[in-house]
C-alpha cells in the first residue's frame, strides 16, 4: 500500500507554491511581470463574461461654444459601451504512479519527488503563459488567453471584445508596415507609430520587439544614445529606450514573440483572475478507477483585457 501521506503531502505542497508560481511566470515574462508592478492584475468574483467600460468614440457631441441665451445642446449621447472578453481555463495536473509513492516512501523521499514534480509544473505554466501572452486567443482550440496578438492585433477590422473594429474604428489598434525592418528606417518608423499612439501624457509605455526588430534597433543606435531603464534591467530584461518607452527584446531562446514590435499602453491593458481559479488546488488528490496513481490538479481561469485600442500599435513588416 502506498505512504497515506502523499496525497496530503501533495495538496499542501502545491498549495503552498501557488505565490512562486506567480512569481516564476512574472519574473520570466514581460507583459506579467509589467501587470503586476503596474498594479494591472485584478481578481473578480465572477460573471457570464469579463467586461470592462469603454469610452465611444473621441468627444461628446453636446459640446459647443455659446453666447448668452443661445440653446444649448443637451441631446442623450451615448458615451459609454462595454467590451465583454470571455474566460479562459487552464490545469495542470500533477500526477504519481503507484509505483513512485512505493520507491519513495520515506519522509524525505516524499518531499524531494513533490519538490521535482512541482517545480516542473511551474516550468510548464510559466511557458504557456509566456506563449499565450503573444498569442491571439485561437490556441488549443479557442481555449487559450487572448494576448497581445488579440488585442493589439496586426489584422485590421477585427472583432476583439464584442466589437467589430471595422464598424467602429475607435476601437481598433495603430499599425505602420515597414517593407522590411532596416537600420535606416527602424527609428523613423518607430518613431511615427510612438506619435500617432500617443494622446498628450497618455502615451506607450512598453515596447516588445523579437530578435530581428531589437537587433535591427540596437544596430541603428550610436554608443552614446544607449540608455536603457534600469528598473526592467535589474529584473533581468534587457531593454534600449526609445523616446519615454523601453523596448524589450522577447523573442530568444523558445522565445513566442511574433516578427515586429508591440507599443503598449499598459494603462488600457489588464490581466483578469478569477478569484476563486488563480492558482488553485482543486480538492485532494484524484485516483483513477483503472489505474494506480493519484493526482492533484492546480487550476486558474482568466483572461487579458483592453480599454482602449487606439492607444496601443504594431509595427509590421
Amino acid at each position: 500500500m502506498a505512504n497515506p501521506n502523499w496525497g496530503e503531502v501533495m495538496t499542501t505542497t502545491l498549495a503552498h507554491r501557488r505565490k512562486n508560481i506567480a512569481d516564476a511566470v512574472s519574473r520570466n515574462n514581460i507583459f506579467y511581470y509589467e501587470v503586476r508592478r503596474r498594479k494591472r492584475m485584478r481578481t473578480i468574483g465572477g460573471g457570464r463574461t469579463i467586461t470592462t467600460p469603454i469610452l465611444v468614440g473621441e468627444e461628446n457631441e453636446n459640446f459647443q461654444w455659446y453666447t448668452g441665451r443661445e440653446a444649448l445642446n443637451v441631446a442623450g449621447q451615448e458615451v459609454l459601451t462595454s467590451a465583454e472578453f470571455p474566460w479562459k481555463q487552464y490545469a495542470c495536473g500533477v500526477s504519481i504512479s503507484g509505483l513512485e509513492m512505493l520507491q519513495n516512501d520515506g519522509q524525505e523521499q516524499v518531499i524531494d519527488m513533490m519538490r521535482a514534480r512541482t517545480m516542473h509544473a511551474e516550468k510548464t505554466i510559466k511557458n504557456q503563459m509566456h506563449k499565450s501572452a503573444h498569442g491571439d486567443g485561437t490556441a488549443a482550440g479557442g481555449k487559450e488567453f487572448g494576448g497581445m496578438e488579440l488585442l493589439v492585433g496586426g489584422a485590421a477590422g477585427s472583432t476583439v471584445g464584442g466589437i467589430n473594429s471595422t464598424t467602429y474604428g475607435w476601437w481598433d489598434s495603430q499599425r505602420r508596415a515597414t517593407g522590411g525592418a532596416s537600420k535606416a528606417n527602424i527609428y523613423d518608423d518607430m518613431l511615427a507609430l510612438f506619435l500617432e499612439t500617443n494622446r498628450g501624457t497618455d502615451k506607450v509605455n512598453l515596447i516588445v520587439a523579437d530578435n530581428s526588430y531589437y537587433a535591427t534597433f540596437s544596430g541603428a543606435l550610436q554608443a552614446q544614445q544607449r540608455f536603457m531603464d534600469k528598473r526592467l534591467a535589474s529584473a533581468g530584461f534587457s531593454n534600449l529606450m526609445f523616446e519615454t518607452a523601453p523596448v524589450v527584446a522577447d523573442g530568444g531562446l523558445g522565445g513566442f514573440a511574433p516578427t515586429g514590435m508591440k507599443f503598449l499602453n499598459m494603462n488600457t491593458i489588464e490581466l483578469i483572475m478569477h478569484k476563486k481559479r488563480n492558482n488553485v488546488v482543486l480538492g485532494g488528490p484524484r485516483r483513477p478507477l483503472t489505474e494506480d496513481s493519484d493526482t492533484i490538479i492546480l487550476a486558474g481561469m482568466g483572461n487579458w483585457i483592453c480599454d482602449n485600442r487606439m492607444l496601443n500599435g504594431i509595427l509590421t513588416e
